[in-house]
């Protein structure tokens, strides 16, 4: 026997019904938090330039010594401040530096209500090769951790290379 016509999307239209009618319906969506690592960009440095996978982190000394990696970190959904977490890995050896977040929440620089900056951010790379290894083109792998103090967090990994073109 045929289904009349006007009943055949009878069983479509019951399983929508069915699926909309949830505990979350109408409930408001969590807020979606995501950062970005990237390096600090124009004529005042205060942009942020999206690092490219594969791309160049130039490293800078700034009369202390030490050499630091020059990066800026862009978050999302966190509001207008963060705990911000950096970890460089030399890609060859596995050495790990990093930028612990710090005890409080870094205030971030907020282009929005959604988009936060934090730049520039100096990661010390000491300790990442031995004394007297040539970094300029070393791989390495960047880790980006952030969060606020309601508990959102997000992360990103990038693979990069190191660059002392800034060094000369």
């Amino acid at each position: 026997m045929r289904t009349p016509p006007r009943l055949r999307w009878l069983p479509l239209g019951i399983a929508a019904l069915v699926g909309c009618s949830g505990e979350d319906a109408g409930a408001p969506a969590e807020p979606r938090a995501w950062v970005d690592v990237g390096l600090p960009g124009g004529a005042d440095g205060l942009e942020f330039v999206a690092l490219e996978p594969g791309g160049e982190v130039p490293l800078q000394t700034f009369g202390q010594g030490g050499t630091h990696a020059l990066l800026a970190v862009r978050c999302g959904g966190l509001g207008n401040a963060a705990f911000v977490g950096v970890e460089i890995t030399n890609s060859a050896t596995g050495d790990t530096v990093s930028a612990p977040p710090s005890a409080s929440p870094r205030l971030l620089l907020c282009r929005d209500s959604q988009v936060c900056d934090l730049l520039p951010l100096l990661v010390m790379t000491g300790g990442l090769v031995p004394p007297g290894t040539d970094r300029d083109g070393l791989a390495v792998h960047v880790r980006v951790d952030a969060s606020n103090a309601d508990g959102l967090s997000a992360s990103v990994e990038r693979d990069a290379f190191l660059s002392t073109a800034a060094l000369r």
